[in-house]
């Protein structure tokens, strides 16, 4: 099979990086731009797991294909992604399965209008970051990545051979906001306070567990289950990240760079006014940060 990892960022550097080892008997493509794609094609991917830094070697990295794709691995920023999937149209067929794993609860609905292929719900559990060209650092040992159920025959083989822990689920959509309660949540309040997640458990609980709250009304209303026990498991995730570990939409704001407020936080303000519903804080905090 080809599989393609479209861009090489904190989610996408480690899990095309994991994906290497599959080289052997599959072809293992990277996608990426400029003097990332540069520092990979001449000295590889470094990947910095918390104190072990490894280089790994795709089977090539180039900017665009052509070849028709078997999997991709969509790991673009929300606000790239129809034009990377624009970018690879020749590449994309009907039988070409994407997974996108950026952050939010719709990307799989949107992108499913723009591609005959067959786009699946995923998210993934990291925190990393390109640390720079050719470079990424993962900050801690957590990763997950969660499927749906119906994509565990053909993706269990080989993301095991890959060591890449994954889950899948039989209620995927109910996984995709679990996720999003989390990093809408930390997203939002480290770009509001510009420090880590480590320090906002440690500093703001009570405004983060208040944040928490008002994601799940907003949950409950979109008909997910939600509930206290997401939210005390989102605090305990909290309470073991250490002081400084970033968000993406903090880093993102902080270097004057696109980011996904939208994504993590207008989403939720939106939606829940189509329900009649406020939330006070992170009408506050959007406010601000816009």
């Amino acid at each position: 099979m080809k599989i393609a990892v479209v861009g090489l960022g904190g989610v996408g550097g480690y899990i095309g990086a994991k994906l290497c080892s599959l080289k052997d008997e599959h072809e293992v493509i990277f996608i990426a731009r400029g003097q990332h794609l540069k520092a990979i094609q001449e000295k590889g991917l470094k990947i910095i797991d918390v104190d072990q830094e490894t280089i790994y070697h795709p089977t090539m990295a180039v900017e665009s294909t052509q070849e028709p794709l078997d999997i991709i691995f969509l790991c673009t920023k929300t606000y790239h992604s129809k034009e990377a999937l624009e970018m690879l149209s020749e590449a994309i067929t009907d039988k070409t399965l994407i997974i996108p794993v950026a952050n939010g609860v719709n990307n799989a609905d949107r992108l499913r209008m723009l591609t005959s292929a067959k786009v699946i719900d995923a998210c993934v559990y990291i925190v990393s970051h390109k640390l720079e060209a050719g470079v990424i650092q993962k900050s801690t040992n957590v990763f997950a990545l969660i499927l749906p159920e119906e994509s565990q025959e053909l993706l269990e083989p080989l993301l095991s051979t890959a060591g890449l822990r994954c889950k899948f689920s039989p209620e995927i959509k109910k996984e995709l906001w679990k996720k999003f309660l989390f990093i809408s949540a930390m997203g939002t309040l480290t770009s509001y306070y510009h420090i880590g997640m480590g320090s906002i458990y440690a500093e703001y609980k009570d405004e983060l567990t208040a944040v928490l709250n008002e994601i799940v009304s907003v949950a409950k209303a979109e008909g997910i289950s939600l509930g206290e026990k997401e939210i005390q498991k989102a605090l305990d995730t909290a309470s073991k990240l250490p002081a400084d570990a970033p968000t993406s939409l903090w880093l993102d704001i902080k270097n004057g760079r696109q980011n996904e407020l939208g994504t993590l936080c207008y989403y939720l303000i939106e939606t829940a006014d189509k329900h009649k519903l406020t939330l006070p804080l992170m009408q506050k905090m959007y406010d601000q940060l816009k």
